[in-house]
């Protein structure tokens, strides 16, 4: 993962590099079966889902996650200030006690490039149990996954539109010094 020492005309979201992308891929494989279990056992609601959905997804700012999220979120009955609020990163205001641990671990996992500690894990099972605790890190892995990889998409769109445009000033320049050199040119033979 890359977003950290980038000017400010960089591309600044947290998006795969190379090997980073290799790793992602080869985790979210290993993840879709407890993701799989994980919706098959129920235990996480799809409402609560997509609130650890969108709690992980306003950290990493992914354009096309948050759309996508926020319409499911919807499906599944959640309001619309409760969306707001977690979009916003304000978790403690938009969901009650039972929901606040995942929610709070989600933000601190895609934080801390999925490295919550292990005190972090420690209180997500203390809070939920080990199955449950379980299901929530299924869900929290494959969205961070999903929003790494859709700001990786913006990130190339993005650098090789400035590629586009740099080549294009380059191109202007190119012509504006030909014209001028052949004005230069008509002055000094003049026809």
């Amino acid at each position: 993962m890359s977003a950290t020492g980038r000017s400010p005309g960089d591309f600044q979201k947290k998006t795969f590099t190379i090997r980073s992308l290799a790793t992602g891929i080869v985790r979210f494989v290993h993840n879709v079966p407890r993701l799989v279990r994980a919706k098959r056992a129920d235990r996480v609601s799809d409402q609560f889902a997509e609130k650890i959905m969108l709690a992980v997804t306003a950290v990493n700012d992914c354009q096309y996650c948050t759309r996508y999220h926020t319409d499911l979120a919807r499906e599944t009955g959640v309001d619309g200030e409760t969306i707001a609020r977690i979009l916003e990163n304000d978790v403690d205001a938009a969901v009650d006690d039972t929901e606040l641990p995942a929610l709070l671990f989600a933000q601190q996992y895609a934080e801390t490039d999925e490295k919550p500690g292990r005190e972090a894990v420690m209180a997500l099972r203390d809070a939920y149990g080990r199955e449950t605790a379980a299901d929530v890190l299924a869900f929290v892995r494959a969205i961070y996954f999903g929003n790494l990889l859709g700001n990786t998409y913006d990130g190339v769109r993005f650098a090789l539109a400035r590629r586009a445009k740099a080549g294009r000033r380059g191109l202007q320049d190119a012509a504006s010094r030909i014209g001028r050199a052949v004005e230069r040119l008509r002055e000094r033979c003049p026809v």
